[in-house]
C-alpha cells in the first residue's frame, strides 16, 4: 500500500513541475500553386496562375524583373496572378520566370518560382509599303505608309519642316506650304529596324511655280486632227477650218476648289461653265460629258460619228497633260464601228427635236480625231 502512495506522489509532482497550462499548436505556413509554369503561343494572350496561401491573412508578393522579362506582365489579381505575354515576333523561344514570395516575420518559406515560356514566332521580314521617293503639294501635304517589322525599329527626318508621326505600324510624315514659291525643298526619311539595312524615303516638296494644279490654270485653244461641219445636225464629211472668230474654240480653265476641280469657262458656246475634277494622283482633268453646262435645256455630249448616223454618250473623259503642261490630250474611248469621235453642244429645237447649235448662233462644229486643248496663254 505504502507503494501505491509513493506513485502517486511522484505523478502529482510531475503535472506540479510542468505547469497546467496546454501547449501551443505548431502552425505551417505555405502557399499553394494552382501551376509553377504556364505556357504561350507566339500569338501571347494571358493565362492566370491561382495562388492559396495558409493561413489566408499571409500577405505574399510577386517578384520580377522588367528589364530582364520585357516581353511579359504579371498583374496580381482577385485570388491569384495573371501573366500577361505579348506577341512573339522572333524567330526564337523565349523562356523567363518570376517568384511569389511569402511575407511574415521569422518565414523561413522559399521563394515560388513560376516559369513562363512562349514558342518562336513565325518568321517575318521587314516591311515597309513606303516608296523610295515621295513628292509632296506645294500646298501642305502628308503621306501615310505601314512599317511591319521582327524587331525594335525607329523613324527620323532629316529637316524640320517634315513631321513625322508614328502611330503604331503607321507612320506619317507631313508638312505646311512651302513658303518658297518658286523652288521646292528636300528631306529624308530614314527608318531604322535592328538587324536591317536603313531605309530611306527622299521626299520633296514642291513649290507652288511647279505644283501640276496651278500650271493648269490659264486659257487653252481647242484643236484637233479634224473638224466636221454640221450646220442644221445632219450628217456630212466636210473637212473645215474653224474661225476662232466665230467660234469658241479658246476658254478659261479656271480655279474651283484647290485640287479637287477646276471651272472652264465659255468651252464651246459663249458663257457656259463646266465643272470638271482635278484627279490629283493621275494629274488629269476629268471632264464629264453629258451634263447640263449652260442651262437646262443645252447638253455636252461625246458624240460617236459612223457612216451614216450619230450616236450619243454621257461619260467622263480624262483629259491628259504632257509632260511640260503645254497640252491636254482627251483620251477619247473607242467605240468599233464609228470613224470619228469628238464632243459638241445640242439643244432642243422648236418642234421638240434636238438640233445642234454652235457659238454665237452660228452651225456647231465638231472636232474629230485627235482632239488636243493646247496652252494658248497663262
Amino acid at each position: 500500500m505504502r507503494h501505491i502512495y509513493n506513485f502517486v506522489f511522484v505523478v502529482a509532482l510531475v503535472f506540479a513541475l510542468c505547469g497546467c497550462s496546454k501547449p501551443e499548436p505548431i502552425v505551417v505556413r505555405s502557399l499553394t500553386l494552382s501551376s509553377n509554369a504556364v505556357a504561350f503561343d507566339c500569338d501571347g494572350g494571358a493565362k492566370g496562375v491561382a495562388v492559396k496561401p495558409y493561413p489566408a491573412d499571409m500577405e505574399w508578393v510577386v517578384e520580377c524583373d522588367v528589364e530582364a522579362e520585357p516581353w511579359f506582365e504579371v498583374d496580381v489579381v482577385s485570388g491569384g496572378v495573371e501573366v500577361v505575354v505579348r506577341p512573339n515576333l522572333t524567330t526564337s523561344e523565349r523562356v523567363g520566370s518570376f517568384n511569389i514570395v511569402a511575407k511574415g516575420e521569422n518565414l523561413n518559406l522559399e521563394p515560388y518560382q513560376v516559369s513562363v515560356c512562349q514558342e518562336a514566332g513565325r518568321a517575318i521580314d521587314l516591311s515597309i509599303s513606303a516608296p523610295q521617293s515621295c513628292t509632296l503639294d506645294s500646298e501642305g501635304d502628308s503621306y501615310t505608309f505601314t512599317v511591319i517589322a521582327p524587331t525594335q525599329w525607329s523613324v527620323t527626318s532629316s529637316a524640320p519642316w517634315l513631321e513625322v508621326v508614328v502611330d503604331g505600324s503607321l507612320v506619317t510624315f507631313r508638312t505646311q506650304a512651302n513658303p518658297d514659291v518658286e523652288n521646292s525643298r528636300q528631306a529624308k526619311v530614314t527608318i531604322v529596324a535592328e538587324g536591317f539595312e536603313p531605309f530611306e524615303v527622299a521626299v520633296e516638296q514642291q513649290s507652288r511655280k511647279q505644283n501640276g494644279y496651278y500650271r493648269l490654270l490659264g486659257k487653252w485653244e481647242i484643236t484637233a486632227s479634224k473638224w466636221f461641219y454640221s450646220p442644221n445636225g445632219s450628217l456630212n464629211e466636210l473637212d473645215y477650218n474653224p474661225s476662232q472668230s466665230v467660234y469658241n474654240l479658246i476658254f478659261d480653265m479656271e480655279q474651283g476648289e484647290y485640287g479637287k476641280t477646276f471651272v472652264m469657262r465659255n468651252f464651246l458656246y459663249p458663257s457656259t461653265s463646266l465643272e470638271v475634277r482635278y484627279d490629283k494622283k493621275s494629274g488629269n482633268v476629268v471632264i464629264p460629258f453629258g451634263w447640263s453646262v449652260l442651262s437646262y435645256d443645252v447638253f455636252l455630249y461625246i458624240t460617236l460619228v459612223s457612216s451614216n448616223k450619230f450616236s450619243f454618250a454621257s461619260l467622263e473623259v480624262d483629259a491628259v497633260p504632257s509632260s511640260d503642261f503645254l497640252t491636254l490630250t482627251l483620251d477619247m474611248p473607242s467605240v468599233a464601228g464609228y470613224t470619228y469621235v469628238g464632243f459638241g453642244l445640242w439643244t432642243y429645237g422648236e418642234n421638240g427635236n434636238k438640233v445642234a447649235v454652235g457659238s454665237r448662233s452660228y452651225p456647231t462644229m465638231f472636232p474629230m480625231g485627235d482632239i488636243v486643248f493646247r496652252k494658248y496663254s497663262n
